[in-house]
C-alpha cells in the first residue's frame, strides 16, 4: 500500500485544459472516490494517476517515488475500467492471469495461489474455463476485477467499474467492492459519476467540475458543509434549492428575506458580513416541510407537481418567482395548485455568494474534521 500525491497537476489537449493544476492528497489504505458531472476531468485525472496520460504540468507521487514520467507497467498500479477490457478468444483464467509475468516476478505456483485466493473471494472459481462471452455483466466484472486483485497492487485505480450493470447489480457490485477494501486495504481510487456510489464507497470524496477539484471531505460533511454552490446542488437528489434573497440585520437577529417570505437565520459565522447584500439561500427538500400551524420561519407557497416516491411525496413548489422541491409525508393530501404553509429547519440553511457560488455561511456549527486533500485555488 502508499499514498498518492499530486501538485500543480495540468493536463491540456490540444490547446483544451482538461485538468486545471489540482493538488490532491490521498492516505496509505483509504478508498478515495472521484465524482463529476461528465467532462469535469476525473477519468483524465485518474489516468493520469494510471501513467496513461502524461501530465502537461506538476508532478505525482507514490509513497517516496515521484512518478510523473514513469511508465505504467513500472508504476504498480492495477486498473478496472468501465467495459471489462477482457479478451473474448481468452477463458476467464486466461485473462486473470494475462501478462502476470511480465508485470511481475510471479512463479508458477504462486500465479495459482493468487488465482485461487481471488476468485475465491469474487466467488467466480468455478467460471474460469468459461470465456467472456459465456459470462453475465456481473461475471465479466469479477473476472476484471480478479485480474487487478491478483497482481497485488499499491494502488487500485478504477474507472466507473459498474456503470454497465443494472441497479440491482450495481448495489450488490458497490457491497461487494466495500468488503474487498476492507479485507484487502489497498489504496483504492474509484471514479464515477454516480453520487450515490461516490458517497457510499468513499472514506473520502473529492468533488471535481470544469477541471477543478471544488471539495475534498468526507461524504457527511460534503451534505452537510458544502464549500461552493456546485457542491451544494450536485450532491444530495434533488439537489439543494437555491432561493434568491436579501439578508437584513435587526440588533443581533438576520433573516434572510425573499418576496413572499422572512425566515430567521441562526447566530453564526458570515452573516455580519452576508447582512444588507443579496445571497443565495441554499435549503435542501429535507429540510422543508408542510406546517401544521404558521409560524415564524413558516412561509405560504402554491404547490405545482406532485411526485409520490412510495416512501415520500416530492413537491415542486412555487413561491413568487421562485420554485423549489421539498420532501413531504408520502399520505400527505394535496394537489397541485393548491396553497400550503411550509416550515424551514433553521439550522441547516446555507448562504452562498451569487457571483462566485462561494459559501458564506451554514447554519449548523462545523465539526472539526481532518481533512484527506486540499482543493486546488
Amino acid at each position: 500500500m502508499t499514498d498518492v500525491t499530486l501538485q500543480n497537476v495540468r493536463k491540456e489537449f490540444d490547446g483544451v485544459v482538461a485538468v486545471k493544476n489540482i493538488d490532491l492528497q490521498i492516505p496509505d489504505g483509504a478508498f478515495v472516490t472521484v465524482v463529476g458531472p461528465s467532462g469535469c476531468g476525473k477519468s483524465t485525472t485518474l489516468r493520469l494517476i494510471a501513467g496513461l496520460e502524461q501530465a502537461t504540468d506538476g508532478t505525482i507521487q507514490m509513497g517516496n517515488q515521484d512518478v510523473t514520467g514513469v511508465e505504467p507497467k513500472d508504476r504498480d498500479v492495477a486498473m478496472v475500467f468501465q467495459n471489462y477490457a477482457l479478451y473474448p478468444h481468452m477463458t476467464a483464467r486466461r485473462n486473470i492471469t494475462f501478462g502476470m509475468k511480465s508485470a511481475g516476478d510471479f512463479s508458477d505456483e504462486e500465479i495459482d495461489r493468487q488465482v485461487e485466493e481471488a476468485t475465491a473471494v469474487l466467488d467466480i472459481d468455478d467460471l474460469l474455463d468459461r470465456k467472456p462471452g459465456e459470462l453475465s455483466g456481473g461475471e465479466r466484472q469479477r473476472v476484471a476485477l480478479g485480474r487487478a486483485l491478483v497482481r497485488d497492487p499499491e494502488v487500485f485505480l478504477m474507472d466507473e467499474p459498474l456503470s454497465n450493470l443494472d441497479a440491482k447489480l450495481r448495489i450488490k457490485m458497490r457491497a461487494e467492492l466495500a468488503k474487498l477494501h476492507s479485507e484487502f486495504g489497498t489504496t483504492t481510487i474509484y471514479v464515477t459519476h454516480d453520487q450515490t456510489e461516490a458517497l457510499t464507497l468513499g472514506d473520502r470524496v473529492v468533488v471535481m467540475n470544469d477541471g477543478r477539484i471544488q471539495q475534498v471531505d468526507s461524504p457527511q460533511r460534503l451534505y452537510d458543509y458544502p464549500e461552493t454552490r456546485f457542491v451544494a446542488e450536485f450532491i444530495g437528489d434533488p439537489a439543494m434549492n437555491m432561493l434568491s434573497v436579501d439578508i437584513s440585520r435587526d440588533g443581533t437577529e438576520y433573516e434572510a428575506v425573499g418576496p413572499t417570505f422572512r425566515i430567521p437565520l441562526p447566530e453564526g459565522d458570515g452573516l455580519e458580513t452576508a447582512a444588507g447584500a443579496k445571497a443565495l439561500l441554499g435549503v435542501r427538500p429535507e429540510s422543508l416541510s408542510v406546517a401544521d400551524s404558521a409560524d415564524r420561519s413558516s412561509f405560504a407557497a402554491e404547490v405545482t407537481v406532485t411526485e409520490p416516491l412510495g416512501d415520500s411525496l416530492l413537491l415542486e413548489c412555487r413561491t413568487g418567482d421562485q420554485e423549489f422541491k421539498l420532501h413531504a409525508e408520502p399520505r400527505t393530501a394535496v394537489e397541485p395548485g393548491d396553497r400550503v404553509a411550509l416550515t424551514v429547519e433553521t439550522e441547516r440553511l446555507h448562504l452562498f455568494d451569487p457571483q462566485t457560488g462561494e459559501a458564506i455561511y451554514h447554519a449548523a456549527a462545523a465539526e472539526s474534521s481532518e481533512r484527506s486533500g486540499v482543493p486546488a485555488g
